[in-house]
């Protein structure tokens, strides 16, 4: 009965540590102002990395311009408060609260959007297009 106990134990300890939703609200993205750099011509390259990452691609034009795509997750907002509310609805149900926030979290994270923005010479953003939207299904 004490081995039966303890694999059974084990099993939840692994299952459970393999989806924290805390740890993956609080590591969530910050939520992308999709609309706000579409509309933003003139702003600095640094600010668009600031807000969709590292781009994927970089390719110089001709005419001094340059293409970059950009591959990001959309993004929420309020992933700090969820984060504790997880970790303290997730204490106060031994880690079953897991079983519902890992699959909402994952979720909440937002879609995952490739997006091609085009810069001047002097870095600066010239047009900010979303390539590949993927709604949620």
């Amino acid at each position: 009965m004490k081995e039966l106990r303890f694999l059974f134990t084990l099993s939840l300890i692994f299952l459970f540590a393999q989806g924290c939703s805390a740890k993956i609200a609080f590591e969530h993205p910050s939520k992308v102002d999709i609309e706000g750099l579409e509309n933003s011509k003139g702003v600095d390259r640094t600010y668009v990395i600031r807000q969709c990452g590292t781009p994927i691609f970089l390719k110089n034009n001709g005419d001094g311009t340059r293409t970059e795509i950009y591959k990001f997750h959309e993004g929420s907002s309020g992933a700090g408060q969820r984060g504790v509310f997880h970790l303290i609805v997730s204490a106060g149900t031994l880690g079953l609260w897991e079983i519902i926030a890992w699959p909402l979290e994952l979720w909440a994270r937002g879609d995952q959007l490739i997006a091609k923005a085009v810069f001047d010479a002097d870095d600066k953003l010239v047009s900010f297009q979303v390539i590949d939207p993927r709604p949620k299904e």
